[in-house]
């Protein structure tokens, strides 16, 4: 049977159902202006730059004003030919979205010679250049810190075209810029989106066609979607596209008239990285595994730095061949023990343009979150103050049922009291939403009122596996005076319950559960209840323990930088119940169920171990060890939306 309920309050229908069944509305075009061109004499182009400018609404969208700016490329002036072009461009595509201090916007490159092939570019970038507050890396480096605006969903990052490190090559404002604007840009590693033909708004890079080799073809459109954190340094930044070209063979075929070597970007035009968890504050390792995507498959070495976590750069082993791209691996070590809460990590690799033997280089930047447990330990308070008590927000967990008596490794061991616990490997079986809805909501309306008067929400929880569906809510009140949870009931429609019990079932006394919750924590509950005089009556014992807290690691999408997982300091706990029905319908001893769980100081529920003995079968736990010895549930928080 499997345990489809999670929470300190679900125990008691656990433990039954173990028993039972064993923005703006126009786009703005803008031309390609200024000295920009192509050159037969260096593969790297700049088609142009920009300044954006980003003016909030109010109401959750905004205007985006777009200035063009010179570039700084003087090999062939066309301006003639983007005069007489139908008009290539940048240009915003509506909607224009701000939340949560996040602005979603897709940003449209127009190519702008329709017909002509021979201009044809190849691994094209968008570059978003702005304030840069951070460094620390082997090269000096400085990019966006917690108050500049960042490009948070980027497919890599580059020091190309940074007004800063490009100042002395005729980089100019233009007439219609902001004075001095180049100055405020001092970033010189920024986040960049890549466009080709074929690479919809939201594909990931590795998901491409390869066969176009990236190919960005005269007169075409492209459009990527940008997510900028806004920071607190102003809402304008510069935006620079660079490309890459060499002169064709005729007649032109797309991509094999252009040579690879000369035509494609040098460096790798991409760098997927992976790091598991493991990384916590006070020291731990993680596995890192790098896909190299590179056009001329010739990278010889790929580096990792993370200045905070270790001294220095390391080289990852490789290369191993995976087909369209090499794989690169390594193991991060946690020597330093910052005391922040993240740590940066550059990966890159290089490559040389053969026709100056320029190197350059394509970067990855990630932020690593590194949690510590506060010094007086995890403390969870009042859930009034909770997160996942919040109305509106849903709670969504994976599970899976696994045999502890089998010799196999635990998907989490709730052995160990002090971390880390790594939740990332249970894979998502069984599903489950929670979610608090308010008191008079329309979905509870029907059976609110069974519930005493002091109830203020529903608990929900809603589970599928198999195909069925089970629902249950738990009346609650929060007495903040007392620091207690009180559970009034729950309400439960399912097989489990036999006809001639009413689906509501309120409990009068309350059952309470008592915070602030620490690892020295203990609580104890043992009531009587009367469920239909004479024919039912439900005794309850519960317990709660406090283990331990240290660092879980949760696979919660969309997780970390795309990784998957969160990490936070967690407080390990260990909850019993156990059930007897008495009177004409009384069953006697119904069993008891068993909780681990792990809980983020704001109430945010991470994971569960569960296990429950009933009468006739088999024992799944030791009932004096709390060894779990048979089946258990494993579950882990995937989503929040």
């Amino acid at each position: 049977m499997k345990e489809i309920f999670i929470g300190f309050t679900t125990l008691l229908i656990a433990v039954i159902l173990f028993t039972s069944c064993s923005g703006s509305d126009t786009a703005v075009i803008l031309r390609l202006s200024g000295d920009s061109g192509f050159s037969s004499g260096d593969s790297r182009q700049l088609w142009g730059v920009w300044e954006f400018e980003v003016i909030p609404d109010g109401n959750g969208s905004a205007e985006v004003v777009i200035t063009p700016l010179r570039s700084i490329q003087v090999h062939m002036n066309v301006v003639k030919l983007m005069e007489n072009s139908t008009g290539g461009g940048v240009s915003v595509e509506p909607p224009i979205v701000i939340e949560n201090e996040i602005l979603d916007v897709k940003i449209r490159l127009t190519h702008p010679f329709p017909g002509m092939d021979q201009f044809t570019g190849f691994d094209v970038r968008g570059i978003l250049i702005g304030h840069g507050s951070i460094g620390g890396f082997s090269e000096s480096f400085f990019y966006a810190g917690p108050s500049d605006l960042e490009l948070i969903n980027p497919d890599g990052h580059t020091s190309l075209w940074n007004p800063t490190d490009y100042s002395g090559s005729g980089y100019h404002d233009g007439k219609l810029g902001t004075p001095d604007a180049i100055a405020n840009y001092t970033a010189t590693l920024n986040g960049y989106k890549y466009f080709a033909d074929g690479l919809t708004t939201d594909m990931d890079v590795p998901d491409m066609l390869k066969t176009n080799r990236g190919a960005f073809t005269a007169g075409t459109t492209n459009t990527r979607r940008y997510r900028m954190r806004l920071g607190s340094q102003g809402l304008t930044f510069q935006y620079a596209v660079d490309a890459n070209w060499w002169t064709p063979e005729t007649p032109v075929e797309i991509p094999d008239s252009f040579d690879v070597d000369l035509a494609n970007c040098p460096e790798p035009y991409h760098i997927d990285a992976t790091v598991g968890p493991g990384i916590h504050g006070e020291g731990g390792s993680a596995d890192v595994y790098v896909r190299v995507y590179d056009w001329q498959t010739d990278v010889e070495s790929v580096f990792l730095e993370a200045p905070l976590l270790l001294d220095g750069a390391f080289e990852l082993t490789g290369p191993d061949d995976l087909g369209d791209a090499t794989g690169w691996s390594g193991t991060l070590t946690n020597s330093n023990l910052p005391a922040g809460s993240e740590a940066d990590i550059l990966f890159y690799a290089g490559g040389t343009d053969p026709t100056t033997s320029k190197e350059y280089t394509e970067y990855r930047l990630y932020h690593l979150p590194i949690a510590h447990v506060p010094a007086d330990g995890v403390i969870i308070e009042i859930q009034d103050d909770m997160a996942y008590k919040t109305i509106g927000i849903e709670y969504g967990y994976g599970s899976s049922d696994y045999d502890y008596g089998s010799g196999d490794p635990p998907p989490v061991s709730y052995s160990e009291l002090d971390g880390p616990w790594d939740f990332t490997d249970i894979p998502a079986t069984d599903t489950t939403v929670r979610e608090a809805l308010a008191k008079d909501d329309p979905e509870v309306a029907a059976f609110a009122g069974d519930f005493s008067a002091n109830v203020s929400h529903f608990f929900k929880t809603q589970a599928s596996f198999g195909g069925d569906v089970e629902e249950m809510y738990q009346a609650e009140v929060h007495n903040e005076t007392a620091d207690l949870l009180r559970l009034w009931g729950v309400y439960y429609e399912g097989d489990a319950l036999p006809d001639e019990v009413d689906p509501a079932i309120p409990l009068d006394p309350p059952v309470d559960f008592a915070y602030p919750m620490d690892s020295d924590f203990y609580h104890k509950e043992d009531k009587s209840y009367t469920i239909i005089p004479f024919l039912l009556t439900l005794d309850v014992l519960y317990e709660t323990w406090g283990l331990g807290d240290g660092v879980a690691f949760v696979p919660v999408s969309p997780g970390v930088n795309g990784w998957g997982w969160e990490t936070q300091p967690a407080l390990l706990t260990r909850s019993i119940a156990s059930f007897e029905t008495g009177g004409l319908l009384g069953q006697g001893p119904l069993g008891s169920g068993l909780l681990y769980q792990w809980t983020a100081d704001d109430g945010t529920l991470y994971g569960v171990v569960s296990a429950g003995n009933s009468p006739d079968d088999d024992p799944n736990y030791n009932e004096s060890t709390y060894e779990i010895t048979g089946s258990a549930g494993a579950t882990a928080l995937r989503e929040i939306n």
